[in-house]
């Protein structure tokens, strides 16, 4: 499906449903891209925050398919560089600056949403390409929702613990000792922290659409592909 959020920008940017699998599409996009002189880039997911610059200097002498190794997010300014990632539950966020003419794109698992990879790729773009977080224009994508993302106490303390503000996404699950964690909109607030306001949140829940793959929902190890590209 496409983010629709970025058409009026005549930007590029989906996220892959079902059947479609996000190695069978990568692919495709990567031949695609050999043919008219592009590129492909793939983040290999480590759940952290390291967002990679694809600058003109990093392309230089490089293949059309490009793999980063422990790599969760990347940015660019440069035309026909396709930025992806894949997702089973993980939350998607893109951004795009339309005065600097600049994109990001960041996995954001629960280790990296704690971890704050949403602000580590306002950041980047800002440090790399000069962009003002005021003129970012962001997508917290498809992913699980409050609904289905259920941790243990641990793991609920941990976001307590580093995130002072976090509390209000944080609900008592429906069993003793479990909780339900929003993480599309700690990743939208991480957002609003480093100054981006213009945020659209997707309602789709990967656990409840039968339409995505989910791993918390079937433990399958397929997965769907998100991608943006100037």
């Amino acid at each position: 499906m496409d983010i629709k959020y970025f058409e009026k920008f005549n930007i590029t940017a989906g996220f892959t449903q079902v059947p479609d699998l996000s190695d069978v599409r990568r692919s495709a996009m990567a031949d695609e891209a050999a043919a008219r002189g592009g590129f492909v880039i793939r983040p290999c997911l480590v759940h952290g925050v390291h967002i990679e610059p694809i600058t003109k200097e990093f392309l230089k002498d490089r293949p059309s398919y490009i793999e980063i190794e422990e790599c969760d997010g990347l940015v660019t300014d440069i035309p026909d560089v396709t930025l992806t990632s894949t997702h089973g539950d993980c939350i998607p966020v893109y951004a795009y600056d339309p005065e600097k003419k600049a994109i990001g794109l960041a996995h954001a698992g629960w280790r990296g949403t704690v971890d704050g990879i949403a602000a580590s790729l306002i950041s980047s773009m800002k440090e790399y390409f000069c962009c003002n977080a005021s003129d970012i224009k962001a997508v917290v994508g498809p992913g699980i929702g409050r609904c289905h993302f259920e941790v243990s106490e641990d793991v609920a303390h941990e976001f307590k613990e580093k995130l002072s503000w976090c509390d209000g996404f944080i609900y008592k699950g429906p069993s003793e000792g479990k909780y339900m964690i929003d993480l599309k909109g700690i990743n939208a607030e991480f957002l609003k922290i480093s100054g981006v306001s213009d945020i659209e949140i997707s309602p789709i829940c990967t656990f409840e659409d039968k339409n995505c793959y989910s791993y918390r929902r079937d433990g399958t190890q397929k997965r769907m592909l998100a991608y943006i590209r100037l």
